[in-house]
């Protein structure tokens, strides 16, 4: 039914404002770009039926209508839009679905939870140690209120940070995260909106920064209707997804305003302290101000009026200097990027032939480049970097594994199991004792034996028969290989990691034991990358990472080698003390490094 008042249609009153915004207790405004439709209505369900509200559209395409205190409009009303009076589609901006994406969408006031980490500055970029999870395999009710329950746990083990995978909502009732539809809209399987600020909450008042990682080079392929309303997406560029966003093309300032909204929202109304830019060389732009250097301009922004550390980081398959912070002419971009080369380089001692990702690796020897260099390939598609120049390490994020090197393995298989506990343990030396930004994933630390298996649930044939041939395209192993289908639901309930008594209690308190050390070492100012010299045997697999300063000396020496393929001990000098030996029993250290150990030596002049 059509209301028998008339709504205010300020269209041209902050018309570029994407979603609901409340104006005062009661008065909503509803806008969203929408040049295409010849009409739109905004659709606002009410316990007698469903009230009709005619918007009216501005020059530059916004539709907007602001229902007053009358009507009223308060915290979980429903609504959608109708499209030229035919359709119904949700809000390209919706803070919340009600059920799934086809449907109707949720207002959220931001101002119904109350805070409580006012005192709350966040940790420093000196200080992380991240914590790579996701919410719905985290734990067995795979919610934000259960992950609360496991965080004394990641406190506990030492880490600073959690960063959460994508939670854009999805179709289904599980996924990854990157097939997100509902941009402004947290996945609704994970609980509600003041349930994840509770959790956020709850992290800060446990002393835990919380990153999330968005997407913002592609939609996901079911409840995408954003092409309905306008020219979201370009026909200039196309990703390995799908349309590519429009930021380059005629009306991308609509989208990228859009995407800078979103942005200052999981900061200013979730109160994250970072995000996780996903594949950044696919967020294309040809613009002389690519979109990514808009966010970090508006990240800055973001630090200036929030007052916390605040960390933007980028997912890139090369390094790219120009889109670091500390290195890039215009001074602004990301704090830090991944750089997996070290991740694979070992990946490759620790099974020759293994490929997960679609460029060369070549055992100990890139295992050594990428420790004296930070990384291996740059400039797209990868070429090598073999000069030998050494960047800013702590630019970079690494580590052992990830959701994506385990994931993309047909069986989920992790680090333990492709080659043995030993080796991960070692290894896990290498990277918590680097100058670079650590991260784990989770499980890792006390070496979970269940799979992270790629796991979709969606409704519409079409796109799960493309799921099942993208997949065996992107990875013609998994032809080869027998392993669970991305749409059976068993591959979601497997990926669960299970409680961490489950699992090796000495690879959890060898973790722990490093990750205090890197504490200790970065506090002191010696576990700086000004400090470090890195020498390499990769014909022994003997790696050695040598910290000096003020006649105090700390090294750190791991031994690696195909778990198949056995060799004799050899003997590794160090001068000073002992602190750490594989699984943390220093005093067994008797000189000899066998194949998959670490030692760390202390001295003090």
């Amino acid at each position: 039914m059509k209301s028998n008042r008339t709504a205010s249609n300020d269209c041209d009153n902050d018309q570029k404002f994407f979603g609901p915004r409340k104006i005062a207790p009661g008065i909503w405004q509803f806008s969203v770009w929408a040049p295409k439709p010849k009409d739109l209505t905004l659709l606002l369900k009410r316990d007698d039926g469903v009230v009709e509200f005619p918007m009216e559209i501005s020059a530059d395409g916004f539709y907007a209508i602001t229902v007053d205190d009358e009507i009223g409009v308060n915290h979980g009303d429903q609504y959608c839009f109708c499209i030229d009076g035919k359709t119904n589609r949700p809000d390209v901006a919706a803070r919340c679905y009600v059920d799934d994406v086809h449907g109707w969408c949720s207002v959220v006031d931001q101002d119904v939870y109350r805070w409580k980490d006012e005192a709350w500055k966040g940790v420093t970029k000196n200080d992380l140690v991240i914590y790579e999870l996701h919410i719905g395999t985290f734990t067995q009710a795979g919610t934000w209120l259960g992950t609360i329950e496991r965080l004394p746990e990641l406190v506990s083990l030492g880490v600073t940070a959690v960063e959460i995978l994508p939670i854009a909502q999805t179709p289904g009732r599980w996924n990854w995260g990157y097939d997100g539809v509902g941009l402004f809209a947290a996945e609704n399987a994970y609980g509600t909106p003041d349930e994840l600020k509770q959790f956020v909450d709850a992290c800060h008042q446990s002393g835990l920064a919380v990153i999330l990682d968005v997407v913002y080079n592609h939609l996901g392929p079911e409840g995408n209707y954003l092409s309905e309303f306008g020219p979201y997406f370009t026909k200039k560029h196309h990703t390995p997804w799908g349309s590519a966003w429009n930021f380059d093309d005629v009306g991308n300032h609509h989208v990228r305003n859009m995407m800078l909204q979103n942005v200052a929202m999981w900061v200013e109304d979730y109160h994250f302290d970072g995000l996780r830019l996903d594949a950044v060389h696919f967020m294309f732009d040809d613009s002389p101000t690519p979109l990514s250097i808009d966010v970090g301009h508006r990240f800055d922004r973001l630090r200036d009026s929030t007052g916390r550390h605040l960390h933007l980081i980028g997912e890139t398959n090369v390094h790219n200097a120009s889109l670091v912070k500390s290195t890039s002419s215009h001074g602004t971009g990301f704090d830090a990027v991944w750089s997996d080369c070290l991740m694979h380089s070992l990946l490759g001692i620790a099974q020759p032939g293994l490929d997960l990702c679609h460029r060369q690796h070549n055992g100990a020897i890139d295992a050594a480049r990428a420790l004296h260099q930070g990384f291996l390939y740059e400039n797209y598609p990868y070429e090598r970097h073999d000069a030998g120049q050494r960047a800013d390490l702590h630019s970079f994020v690494v580590g052992l594994q990830n959701h994506d090197t385990v994931g993309n393995h047909p069986q989920g298989r992790r680090l333990k199991q492709l080659a043995s506990a030993k080796f991960q343990a070692a290894a896990a030396a290498l990277y918590l004792l680097y100058p670079a930004v650590p991260m784990l994933f989770m499980g890792e630390e006390f070496a979970c034996e269940n799979p992270f298996l790629f796991f979709v649930e969606f409704s519409d044939p079409r796109v799960c028969d493309a799921v099942e041939k993208g997949r065996a395209s992107e990875f013609p192993e998994m032809l080869k290989m027998v392993g669970v289908s991305p749409l059976d639901p068993a591959a979601f309930t497997r990926s669960k990691i299970g409680p961490r008594d489950d699992g090796d209690t000495q690879m959890w308190n060898w973790y722990q034991s490093l990750i205090a050390l890197r504490k200790r070492f970065r506090k002191s100012g010696l576990l700086y990358a000004d400090r470090l010299v890195v020498e390499a045997d990769p014909q022994t697999g003997l790696f050695r990472l040598v910290y000096s300063k003020d006649e105090q000396t700390l090294t750190v020496v791991v031994r690696l080698g195909e778990p198949k393929v056995q060799a004799e001990p050899v003997a590794v000098g160090g001068p000073g003390e002992v602190l750490l030996f594989t699984g943390d029993n220093a005093a067994a250290f008797d000189g000899m490094l066998a194949q998959n150990e670490a030692v760390v030596f202390f001295e003090k002049g």
